[in-house]
């Protein structure tokens, strides 16, 4: 039997939902009971992330850690977290538990630096929040990141937040057709790839073809799941 893990989920919940699928798909199985045992508090409720960093909101980490015991009293033996701006909190939510939690921005940090030379450059879109914090240039100091302008940020913002943007399963096609004009504007020859800072641009992105990689943090914590709960 392997490893349980548990999911903190519903930020949003399709992301929730995207990443429980590429755990199924990326577990080598020979049978049903093969497949990885899950526990999944998928949580829409939890305040909003990036509202909070802009000090528009309330925190989201009493119920995060509330999550996290959850998971671990359920019995869980590692938590994974499926939103990167929710990383934020992660140094607090892991002083509240006993069980190891996955750091998705970590994994990405050391996938670019297997992959890339360092001072590579790459562009990012994430959520304004994390951008508040320079969440992701904590990670990746060893890198360039190219950002969003103000007006650019703010289509991206609603793309992800807006009454049609994906956290409101509004069309991903035409939120597709959005973000594409985004980074069209933001394409310069200097960079190495697409940071997917946000679940939900990895959402619009995923199975999209550019002239460069794109780097998908929740697709690096899905194969991080499934090798170490198939560890022994």
């Amino acid at each position: 039997m392997g490893k349980i893990v548990g999911i903190i989920g519903g930020m949003g919940p399709e992301s929730t939902i995207r990443l429980m699928d590429k755990i199924v798909k990326y577990t080598p199985v020979k049978r049903e009971q093969d497949h990885i045992r899950m526990i999944v508090d998928n949580n829409p409720w939890i305040p909003d992330r990036t509202d909070y960093l802009l000090g528009k909101g309330s925190s989201p980490l009493p119920i995060l850690i509330e999550s996290a015991r959850l998971l671990e009293d359920g019995g869980a033996e590692f938590i994974a977290i499926a939103c990167n701006t929710a990383h934020t909190f992660l140094p607090e939510i892991r002083k509240e538990i006993t069980i190891p939690v996955l750091d998705m921005l970590a994994l990405t940090a050391g996938k670019l630096e297997k992959q890339f030379p360092l001072d590579s450059r790459f562009l990012l879109l994430t959520t304004s929040g994390s951008l508040a914090i320079n969440l992701f240039q904590k990670y990746l100091e060893r890198f360039q990141l190219k950002l969003p302008n103000d007006k650019q940020q703010n289509g991206i913002m609603q793309i992800i937040y807006g009454k049609a943007g994906v956290k409101c399963a509004g069309d991903t096609k035409t939120n597709r057709i959005k973000l594409q004009k985004i980074i069209k504007e933001l394409m310069e020859p200097d960079l190495s790839g697409i940071i997917a800072g946000c679940t939900e641009i990895g959402l619009i992105l995923e199975d999209q073809i550019f002239d460069l990689p794109i780097i998908d943090p929740l697709d690096l914590l899905a194969r991080e799941i499934v090798r170490r709960a198939t560890t022994d």
